[in-house]
């Protein structure tokens, strides 16, 4: 007998998880659009190598934290100075455009007028609002430093402004030259934390990674019910055959809209020093050379984003092909810093529909001018879908409990395509009254309409059967009209 699950609030169609048989259809992931510059580290603190770029929602306000770092060259790409992190707090109220947020904390050129958060030079530091009930007032806002011959050092706040001046060791065993993140998993109960870790290189000859160091940059994955005691759960698994690609960082967290699913887009470091011909062409030649010549892979290395989820946060579907590329040549990119994306992402408005998408962040001008973060957009759960070409596709899934009387699908159809859904019973037949005819358009929020009532079906497992032509369905809302407090017995 298979066992019935019972679908949450909100499901998303970014893997297989759901589906007993597929056919005709595959997961397809959706690249970002290019929107505007949304801030720029070009004050005298910042520079060219600011960065580790992280962001969440606190109350009305987006939190923006990042380094600002230089390193300053002559016209031919030779080193004058460079300088550590000085790390710094911004904000948003729309995503849209970032300011600095006066800290008034740290003097710089005899001004306490700045945003510096910390007197201190730090490689990296990542800031979170920790939502454990449980959490002192204290301590609500974590901020967790990889220093060197110390470990992950836990730095604290109770506003996210003011932060104790001594950290004390989280994990000492470990290498945390990257952006360490964490956060509290309330169905859990735990806090996760994913950190920088190496693994040898599988194929030293060859394969994607073309690595000449003999490591490959990878992601540890620890978890800990009070953030005392920490249990190392592993590198975390791509799957069998994966490619070996090295991950910078990892950015991964859970997603807000459906939180039963975790989700990253890791930096993704790729050496180029084997393909020296086509280098002149890239943009800033100049001072690359100069940078080659002096530092070897600071001018010869890249970076871009890959996409990766789970169920679990350790086992991790993760895609080969680039979520976002560099893009088409332009001063500034095409380096090793570029596309690194922010941690987080903002809810924003789409101008032309007003209809809500999701804005992340990347880098760009890393290492030749003040760095910048650009903005890019994507529709509501838009980072995969379940895609069909014009010739009819199906899924059908596994025995589910449906969690309410009302579907609605975000969705997207050509105009002579269609989504249609048929509810089943366990053995995959068609229930009476339950087919939605063909669902057409291009909406976040399409409901469905059937003759029979959703509310007969309570506590009953069905099957769902997904018939997709030229379409692509993003996620899919179950819920009460009327929530289960509010009705009459």
């Amino acid at each position: 007998m298979k066992q019935t699950e019972t679908l949450h609030f909100r499901e998303v169609f970014w893997d297989e998880d759901l589906a007993e048989e597929m056919k005709g259809v595959k997961v397809a992931m959706h690249a970002p659009r290019t929107a505007d510059v949304a801030f720029t580290c070009d004050e005298a603190w910042e520079g060219c190598t600011s960065g580790y770029f992280q962001l969440f929602r606190d109350g009305g306000i987006y939190r923006m934290y990042y380094r600002g770092a230089d390193d300053r060259r002559d016209p031919d790409g030779h080193k004058l100075y460079g300088s550590l992190g000085r790390f710094c707090a911004a904000e948003s109220r729309d995503g849209i455009r970032f300011t600095r947020t006066e800290v008034g904390a740290v003097p710089y050129g005899g001004s306490l007028r700045n945003n510096i958060l910390f007197s201190r030079e730090m490689d990296n530091i990542f800031v979170f609002r920790d939502s454990n009930p449980s959490c002192p007032a204290e301590e609500r806002y974590k901020g967790l430093c990889g220093e060197y011959m110390k470990g992950l050092m836990l730095y604290t706040s109770p506003d996210g402004i003011h932060f104790s001046d001594q950290g004390r060791a989280v994990i000492e065993k470990g290498h945390f030259d990257s952006l360490n993140t964490c956060f509290w998993n309330p169905a859990r109960s735990r806090y996760e934390l994913y950190y920088r870790s190496f693994h040898s290189v599988k194929d030293p000859d060859g394969g994607p990674e073309r690595n000449v160091e003999g490591i490959v940059r990878d992601i540890l994955h620890a978890v800990s019910p009070d953030f005392v005691h920490w249990t190392e759960e592993g590198l975390i698994d791509y799957g069998e055959g994966a490619p070996d690609f090295q991950m910078y960082t990892n950015n991964i967290m859970l997603y807000p809209r459906a939180p039963h699913m975790y989700i990253g887009w890791p930096s993704r470091y790729i050496e180029r020093r084997m393909d020296r011909e086509t280098l002149p062409y890239l943009p800033d030649w100049e001072q690359r050379r100069g940078m080659i010549e002096e530092e070897g892979r600071s001018g010869t290395a890249m970076a871009d984003t890959v996409l990766m989820c789970s169920r679990d946060g350790q086992h991790f579907r993760r895609e080969n092909e680039s979520f976002l590329r560099p893009g088409l040549e332009r001063p500034g990119t095409w380096t090793y810093g570029d596309t690194y994306t922010a941690y987080g992402y903002a809810e924003t408005t789409d101008p032309l529909t007003g209809n809500e998408e999701i804005s992340l962040y990347a880098t760009e001008n890393y290492r030749y001018r003040p760095t910048s973060i650009r903005r890019y957009t994507l529709r509501q759960d838009g980072f995969w879908s379940w895609s069909s070409p014009w010739e009819e596709g199906r899924v059908l899934t596994k025995p589910v409990l449906l969690p309410g009387d009302e579907i609605s699908l975000n969705l997207s159809t050509s105009a002579q395509g269609y989504v249609r859904v048929r509810i089943c019973g366990g053995d995959g037949a068609p229930l009476d009254g339950y087919d939605s005819g063909h669902v057409f358009g291009d909406s976040l929020r399409r409901p469905l309409h059937f003759d029979g009532s959703l509310n007969d079906l309570r506590d009953k497992p069905v099957r769902l059967e997904f018939l997709l032509s030229d379409a692509d369905l993003y996620s899919m809302t179950c819920r009460d009209r009327i929530p289960a407090h509010m009705r009459k017995v």
